[in-house]
This record gives C-alpha cells, structure tokens and sequence, in this order.
C-alpha cells in the first residue's frame, strides 16, 4: 500500500509540474483505486485532492527538491551510516510510538531509512557541493572572517574590558562578564551579509587582518560600545568553518535552491499550484524571472 501511494504521489507530481491544456491540472486515471478499507474506496482523484488542499507549496517545493538532490547526489557508506544512526535515535526517544507510526504507514525501518532519512542526507550533500564548486566566488562576494565581538552599554565598560584584555588579565568571556556584558565571547564567522552587525562595526571590522588587536568603535547611532577583533581572516584555514556558517544559514539555502530550480527549468503550469507556491515561496517560482545566482 505504502508503495502504491508513493507511486500515485510521484505520478500526481509529474501532472502538476508537466503541463496541462487548461492551467489546471487534472488526473486521467483519477478514479484508478489505489485501496480500499472497509466499504471506503480511495482513488488516485482522491489522494490528489487531499494534496491539493492541504500544503500544497511544502508539498510541491519538497518534491521538486528531493528529484533534484536525487540527480546530483549519489548515496555513499558514510550518508547510509548517518541515516541508521537518526534512525537508531529516533527509535531511542520515541519508542513504541515510532515503530507504530512506521507500521501504520505501511512501512519498514529500510522503507524510511531510504524513502526519507537518506532524501535529507542527499539535500545536506547538495548543499556543500554548491558551496565547495562555488568557493572562490563565495569568498569574493561574501568576504568571510571569523570575529569575536563584545557589546557594551556603557563607554566605562567597554574601556575597562578592553584593558583587561589587553593585559591578558582575562578572555573575551571574562572581560564581558566582568563587565556587565551579555556577549558570549566566542568566536564566529561574519561576513559582508551579516545584518546582525552594526554598520560602524561593519565597516571597521571587514577592514581589519588578524594581526590588528581589539578595537573599540560606538555604534552608529552612540547606544551601544563594541570590542571587536578579527581572529582569523585565511579564507583556506578558515575554509571548514565557512562551509558549516553558508550550510547552515537559511537565506543563502533559498538561494542555492533557485539556483538548481532553475538549473532543471523548474515550472509550474497548474494555477493551483502556482498560486500556493507563489504564496508561501515566491523565490522559487523561477519561470517568473527569479534569478539563477
């Protein structure tokens, strides 16, 4: 059964994102039986329209993500490994009720482990190979550093954490907290997008090497005080780091996903579906122009 409406789904997919004369979509086996229970018969029409008025857009942009990762992505030992490992956890903190969803749903823990688990590992994978064929220009568009950034809400503050530091009397975590500082003090990528910054520090820090010391600057604006120091700048040593800040940051995931959206001419010809996905994810709705980088 489980294989079945997987199949039925695929098919629907391929009706929605293929074409149609009318702009609306439209089934011509719609009244093919997948399964019956009981005195109820669920047809392909059926399932379709359950898909239809349900999320639609997550639905559609899913799939679509899934069939691409599946063309670019080939399964290695080290993602299968992955995959029975989330497995393994999810059977440890949910138990019964996870085998139970597994068998309501008609399918195996290899049925999962293949149909779900390792779709994510191959979209995880597509994203760094984005990132790895595009390094060069990343590095040039983005300018990657790696900071450590203190905020202050006093000039006395900033003053006094900075000469502790200069001192070596304490960390960036010392100096913050001995100074009335809710900054961590840890070390993190910025880059030339990081919109979290302020546009003095901004400007100062994306100028400064790894050689330069803590810097004092005031915000724009004279609210707040800021010690700033660039802890590394070497793109190359820095080049794990930088693949972990883009793999994980959600604005630049839309983009590499237009980007092989429209590199498989993505299009959506039911109104429908056009309508949903344009709704709730108008970046991906790339045959109106969105850009391909």
């Amino acid at each position: 059964m489980k294989k079945q409406f997987t199949a039925a789904i695929a098919g629907m997919m391929l009706v929605t994102l293929a074409g149609c004369t009318d702009a609306s979509a439209k089934l011509k086996d719609a009244d093919t039986v997948l399964f019956t229970v009981g005195n109820t018969t669920v047809t392909k029409g059926t399932v379709y329209s359950m898909m239809k008025s349900s999320d639609t857009a997550g639905v559609i942009t899913t799939s679509a993500s899934h069939y691409i990762a599946d063309q670019e992505i080939e399964v290695t030992d080290e993602m299968r490994t992955s995959a029975e490992e989330t497995l393994a956890s999810y059977k440890e903190i949910y138990g019964d009720s996870f085998t139970s969803y597994l068998e309501s749903s008609g399918m195996t823990e290899e049925d999962y482990i293949n149909e779900y688990l390792l779709a994510y590992e191959k979209e995880d994978k597509l994203t760094e190979k984005y990132i790895e064929e595009n390094y060069d220009k990343l590095i040039e568009e983005y300018k990657p550093l790696k900071a450590t950034i203190l905020t202050f809400k006093s000039e006395d503050d900033a003053n006094a954490a900075l000469s502790e530091l200069k001192d070596g009397k304490a960390d960036a975590s010392e100096a913050a907290k001995n100074h009335n500082s809710d900054s961590t003090g840890s070390s993190s990528i910025y880059t030339l997008e990081s919109t979290e910054l302020d546009a003095m520090v901004r400007t100062v820090l994306f100028s400064l090497g790894a050689d330069d010391g803590w810097q004092n600057i005031i915000s724009s604006d004279g609210s707040e005080f800021y010690l700033v120091h660039a802890d590394e700048t070497d793109t190359e040593t820095l080049h794990d780091d930088i693949v972990s800040y883009f793999s994980s940051n959600s604005d630049f995931a839309k983009k590499i996903k237009t980007f092989y959206l429209n590199k498989y001419n993505f299009r959506l010809y039911d109104i429908d579906a056009y309508n949903a996905v344009k709704e709730s994810y108008p970046e991906y709705v790339v045959q109106d122009g969105t850009a391909s980088e």
